[in-house]
Order: C-alpha cells, then structure tokens, then sequence
C-alpha cells in the first residue's frame, strides 16, 4: 500500500523518535543559534514584559519550524533571585529589532541556508489578544549561584514540542527579580517542507 506523500512532510513524528532528529541533522535541515560572543552572556530581564523576548527565533521562510532544544545555563553574574522562564509561540511575527544572531547548520558539511531568523534581548511589540501560545513555563526555585551556574537548563519540555508556520516566531523569556539572569545557550531547531 504506497503511503501518502502528506505524511512525508508531517513534522509530528519528531516529538515521538529521537532518531528522526538526529536523521534532520545529518540531512542538513537542522539550524542553530549560539552566544554571538564565545563565553559573553547574554542578559534576561528584571521583570517579565511580552516586549521583552531574551532570545528570539523568527519563521521567515516557507518551511515549518520545529524547536529542537533550547538549552540554557547561567554565566558572569548571578541572577537577583528565582529565575523565571517562558516560551511563547506567535502566530504572527511581532518582532522589530534586536542583535542578530548568526545561525548555522548542525551539520557544517551543508552550505544551505537557514530561514528562520535570530535575535537576543529583542525589542518587539505587545502582544495582541489571543496571538501567543504558551509553549512551556518555569521557576527556578532557588537562585543559581555562580558554583553550579553552568548547570544546563532545557527549558524546552521535549523535542517537537510546537510547530512554528511560516510568518511565526517563538520567543524565550528569561528574568530574575533584581538583576537579570546571564545565560549561554544553544537553541536548535528542524526546518521542514510545507
């Protein structure tokens, strides 16, 4: 029985099989984003705000984006207290402006590029009503102090967790109540044929 070409570009099955994670790296559709600076935190905020986002992924191509890992850990100074985070999936691309990020491919031998682009501590509009998602939330009971700071945090709950359509985008939400937590991270995302 031939199967259905539909099927064939369905992102789903990235949230059931870790090896078909693996497969979109090897086949060059997998993309990354790093600290622009080697060891230079990028800073979260005192306060949550929608306008903002501590690291920004926008869909700006045809493909469907989906988050792979968003692993974060603190570095330089300590947060001022609980660490709070949030990922939020729009619907709608809201953002304005930011520091661009360069994006690579997890498999270096492919020279393809990717379509989504990157930001950190982007500046964007507010949210309209009903346009965000909440794709995953947390507290960091304690604050993290700087002897166990390089503890990763995966702030995504698994891989595939939402799907990101084109014109979309997903912000991370990083704050801390007096001084704003500092972070190396690596987020890592597919990008798949509509």
């Amino acid at each position: 029985m031939a199967q259905s070409t539909t099927q064939d570009k369905n992102p789903l099955p990235l949230v059931r099989d870790y090896s078909l994670a693996h497969s979109m790296i090897w086949e060059g559709k997998a993309f990354h984003v790093a600290n622009p600076t080697m060891l230079t935190g990028v800073t979260g905020q005192t306060s949550h705000a929608l306008t903002l986002a501590t690291v920004y992924l926008g869909n700006r191509g045809s493909k469907k984006m989906v988050p792979l890992w968003a692993r974060f850990s603190q570095s330089g100074t300590v947060a001022g207290g609980r660490i709070q985070y949030g990922i939020k999936q729009a619907d709608t691309d809201q953002y304005t402006s930011g520091t661009a990020l360069t994006v690579e491919a997890l498999n270096r031998q492919f020279r393809g590029g990717s379509q989504v682009i990157a930001a950190h501590t982007a500046t964007i509009p507010a949210f309209t009503a009903g346009n965000a998602l909440n794709v995953a939330a947390g507290e960091l009971f304690m604050t993290v102090l700087v002897n166990n700071a390089a503890d990763p945090i995966d702030m995504l709950p698994f891989p595939g967790c939402c799907v990101v359509n084109p014109g979309g985008a997903l912000y991370i939400y990083t704050n801390a109540a007096t001084t704003g937590p500092t972070w190396q991270f690596d987020v890592a995302w597919a990008e798949l044929e509509v």
